[in-house]
Order: structure tokens, then sequence, then C-alpha cells
């Protein structure tokens, strides 16, 4: 185990600041357990480009090498929907630490989620965050945030239903200029 945080370490030195809170996170992952779902997969190198068409279609501020980042770290905690064997659908959390005096709790990030525009409207976004959710309480996970532009009316409205309330509006987090809601689920104690 110390073995894999130091790899994971070293190669995010590389790639981020955040690199031992990342490798810590990702370690946090080990041993996920999962829920089975026919439609949703977990996120691999023959689905990548894929989920990276539908990730450039529909963000206007692309940071590839951050999502393929989270991607490997957080290998576990992303997941694509298919349809006939395509991709239409995709969502990547990232889990970190949270640390109190007595205590790590485990809280998850919803990183980026897109559905394939022709896809709208059948609950495939709704079945991909139901997915996550279970799982994140399946491994103790305490709370999942987000964040989400403020005009993504179908977004905020998605979320709410499932439960995430919002905590404030920022500035300049989802894109520059870009007013957005953070946003937030808890879940239960999530104690490492």
């Amino acid at each position: 185990m110390v073995d894999q945080l130091v790899r994971k370490v070293r190669t995010g030195k590389r790639q981020s600041l955040k690199a031992p809170r990342l490798a810590f996170g990702s370690l946090m992952t080990k041993k996920w357990r999962t829920s089975p779902d026919t439609d949703i997969v977990r996120m691999n190198s023959d689905l990548m480009a894929d989920v990276l068409r539908l990730y450039h279609e529909n963000f206007t501020v692309i940071n590839h090498r951050m999502f393929l980042m989270y991607c490997r770290f957080f290998n576990e905690t992303c997941y694509a929907f298919l349809d006939q064997g395509k991709v239409v659908g995709y969502c990547v959390f990232f889990v970190k630490p949270v640390f109190s005096y007595s205590h790590i709790y485990k809280t998850a990030t919803l990183y980026s989620f897109a559905v394939d525009s022709n896809h709208r409207g059948q609950g495939i976004g709704e079945r991909l965050l139901q997915k996550g959710i279970h799982e994140m309480k399946l491994n103790s996970v305490s709370c999942i945030s987000l964040y989400v532009a403020t005009e993504n009316i179908p977004a905020i409205s998605l979320y709410r239903k499932l439960g995430f309330r919002i905590l404030r509006e920022l500035d300049d987090v989802c894109g520059p200029g870009l007013k957005c809601y953070e946003m937030d689920l808890k879940l239960g104690r999530g104690l490492v």
C-alpha cells in the first residue's frame, strides 16, 4: 500500500500540486464496493475516446490533462453509460479526505458529468448519478459536492431532485466570468 502511495505521489507531482491529497483520496477507493448495473460500466481506455468527445462537446472550459488525471487516479468512481456499446453519458467523481481532530472523513466531488445531447431526457443522467450516490454510500463517503453553472437549469433541477442543496453562489469556478452554485448532498458519517 505504501508503494502505491509513493507511485501515485510521484506521478501526481508531475501533474498537480494537489498530488498528495489526490494520492490519499485514490487510496481511499481501493477495495471499492460496487453495485451492478448492466448499462453503466467503469471507464476504461477503450471508452476514453468517446468520453472525451462528450467532455469536449459539453464544456467550454476544457482541462483535458486534469480530466484524464482524475480518470486515472479515480477509475473506481468514473462511470460511463453505454447504449448499444456506445458511450452516451459519463460522470467522474473524485474522493478526498477531510481531516478533523479525531477522524478522517471521506468526501467526494462530482468533477464532470455529461449526457450526449441526442440522449437527454431519457433518464441516463439520473441513473448515472444514482449509481454514483449509491456507491458513495456503500463506501462510507460522508458528502458529495459539485459546482454547476447558474444558467444550467436542467442540471440544477436534476441535482435538487436527487437531494443536493445549494450552498452558495460563486464567481469564476465554472469558467472565467461565469457564476455557479456550489451544491452538496450529505450522505452520512463517512469515517475512514
